[in-house]
């Protein structure tokens, strides 16, 4: 259990870093920081924990963006900014980038060698990343739906 409780520290950490770097790279206003870096720490703890649980990747990046979303809401209502300056920085470095690169070198080693298994492989890389860019799409789509007030106008 040490290992994990480093794990996750280590992972929280990496978290709020690119969630950081992110926002920076957004044109974040400088206060809103330290909001971007708790939401990515927030999101690569959970899906961390998540993922430890047994729970598969896809699944754990849906509760943890679900999470990351629901949790912009509070500097939202504080600091009266729009919700995604808080969250798509704390999601972003849950992009399945290694999922990708595995699919597309899979499909460029298969056109070389005309392999079966390595074009399945591709194919399960290639599906593998769709999913978990539709559960961050609906994890952050998701709260907004059910938190927001509705404000009615005349």
């Amino acid at each position: 259990m040490p290992g994990m409780a480093a794990d996750v520290a280590v992972k929280a950490l990496l978290g709020a870093v690119a969630a950081t770097g992110f926002a920076v790279l957004f044109n974040a206003p400088r206060y809103t920081l330290v909001w971007c870096a708790a939401c990515g720490a927030l999101g690569l703890t959970l899906r961390t924990l998540a993922m430890a649980c047994g729970i598969g990747v896809e699944l754990a990046t849906l509760f943890a963006s679900t999470a990351v979303s629901a949790f912009s809401f509070w500097p939202h209502n504080r600091l009266t900014l729009p919700t995604h300056i808080f969250s798509i920085p704390g999601v972003i470095n849950m992009v399945p980038g290694v999922y990708a690169y595995q699919a597309m070198t899979g499909f460029l080693r298969f056109v070389q060698e005309k392999d079966q298994a390595i074009f399945l492989s591709a194919w399960h890389d290639l599906l593998t990343m769709t999913t978990i860019l539709m559960a961050l799409a609906f994890g952050l789509v998701l709260p907004s739906l059910c938190l927001r007030i509705e404000k009615k106008t005349l």
